[in-house]
């Protein structure tokens, strides 16, 4: 009796065993789907050039456009992006001595010019050459997904002797990194 119990136990184990390996086999075949949009940082600004001209050692400041809100950034992708800022020296098209430097803490000197940007609600924000500043954090990529901003030009305190008045020119570089 007792071995019929154990064959008939180990008949019925058996079969359970079949029959949970056998569900899968008829059941029907479940589907996930899976939906995913890359990130994309993508930035747009509405100036691209600046033409200070003409200016005097120690002249007034120069501001780009005649308010605090003369170029827009448009944030044209599909994550929040923070922007960054960043300038470089002046340099001059044929003289390496006549460069002016950018001053990293904004104030100028001799042979170092000056640069600060303005967004709507954030004054002198120090454009300098390393590491990058911060101009905008967060901004959005749906509705309200713009910011003004603007820069002012703070002119050498005094001039190489030999400056010939020749155009200088520059680079400030924006980068759009996504928001963490």
């Amino acid at each position: 009796m007792r071995n019929l119990r154990r064959t008939a136990l180990s008949l019925v184990l058996a079969v359970a065993l079949l029959g949970a390996m056998a569900v899968p086999a008829f059941a029907g075949n479940p589907q996930v789907s899976i939906t995913v949009r890359a990130g994309v940082v993508s930035i747009t600004n509405s100036q691209d050039e600046w033409e200070i001209g003409i200016v005097e050692a120690g002249g007034a400041a120069k501001k780009w456009g005649s308010s605090d809100t003369y170029s827009t950034l448009t944030n044209t992708g599909t994550v929040n992006v923070d922007v960054e800022i960043q300038g470089a020296d002046l340099t001059h098209a044929g003289n390496a001595t006549l460069n002016w430097v950018l001053a990293d803490d904004g104030t100028p000197g001799d042979q170092i010019y000056g640069l600060n940007a303005t967004t709507t609600g954030t004054y002198n924000i120090i454009v300098k050459k390393t590491p990058f500043n911060k101009l905008v954090t967060d901004l959005p990529h749906t509705s309200s997904n713009t910011k003004d901003w603007s820069m002012e030009f703070y002119t050498p305190t005094a001039f190489n002797a030999g400056d010939d008045g020749g155009l200088k020119s520059t680079s400030v570089t924006l980068v759009a990194s996504k928001t963490t």
